[in-house]
């Protein structure tokens, strides 16, 4: 049969509608399946998984699992059965390069949350080191959490209690303006505690001259007898870190050390030198 070539054309072009149809379609369920996690974009080469694939994935033993947080971070609250090796580390590649010599499962990188990038950065450092089947669950430790208590740490118990999440509103109403934190830890019975490393004072003093004490957040003896006595002596303790993050790990601790008189610096140290700026102008 001999088509009128008008009949042709509606044909091709309904074709070509078809085809926008799909491809529509896939992007619109591309953007709507990064949505909500901006580091997908950034880091287009980074193969992530849900936390639906990732339960899967261990429940079929199919995977080893890698905190790439701090250790502090990892002895706080992690993936059951997940081991530590932070992406800041220098050995961080040669690390995982012996990690994957030693397995083939799949190798999948996770840490804080959404917005929390290390995980990328670990799947790019593992493609740059040609180390294969890596993966990011980039949804975080604190939604996993939530979605699998039996399948995570809080401290060192498990099931974790999700009453014993500490959510954002708790961990916001301990904080403090760099210039309230500074007036307030004036007030009798009160110690200010610096928890930098060494590597972000640089090896300077603290903010506040001979008013503060440094202990580093990995000497986690240390900082438990510190709080271990502060509980006894019904003393306050002010806290502060390099940019207001790491302090809601240590809220863990001191919570469940029972104590009760604690505040952090909003934005750390950072922003308390932010403040010192916008003073001098």
């Amino acid at each position: 049969m001999i088509r009128h070539p008008y009949q042709i054309f509606i044909c091709r072009n309904s074709m070509l509608q078809i085809s926008l149809l799909i491809l529509s379609c896939l992007l619109f369920s591309t953007s709507f399946a990064d949505e909500g996690f901006p580091g997908r974009k950034i880091y287009p080469k980074v193969q992530t998984l849900s936390i639906e694939q990732l339960y899967e994935k261990i429940k079929s033993d199919d995977v080893i699992v890698v905190d790439v947080r701090s250790e502090y971070e990892y002895q706080t609250l992690k993936v059951l059965n997940a081991i530590n090796i932070p992406v800041a580390k220098k050995s961080f590649p040669t690390e995982l390069k012996k990690l994957r010599e030693g397995t083939e499962k799949d190798i999948v990188f996770y840490c804080n949350g959404r917005s929390c990038y290390k995980s990328y950065k670990a799947g790019i450092k593992a493609l740059n080191y040609n180390v294969k089947n890596c993966f990011s669950y980039d949804a975080g430790v604190f939604e996993w959490a939530l979605a699998y208590p039996e399948q995570a740490v809080l401290l060192t118990e498990t099931p974790v209690a999700k009453e014993r999440i500490i959510s954002k509103e708790e961990f916001k109403s301990r904080q403090l303006a760099p210039k309230e934190f500074s007036e307030k830890s004036l007030e009798e019975n009160s110690i200010i505690y610096d928890i930098r490393d060494r590597e972000q004072r640089r090896g300077g003093s603290g903010l506040f001259m001979f008013r503060d004490k440094n202990v580093e957040l990995a000497n986690i003896n240390k900082l438990n007898r510190l709080i271990k006595k502060a509980v006894e002596s019904d003393t306050t303790l002010y806290f502060y870190d390099q940019k207001g993050k790491q302090v809601r790990w240590l809220q863990y601790t001191l919570e469940s050390q029972g104590l009760k008189n604690y505040y952090f610096m909003k934005g750390g140290a950072a922003a308390y030198y932010d403040m010192l700026r916008q003073e001098q102008i």
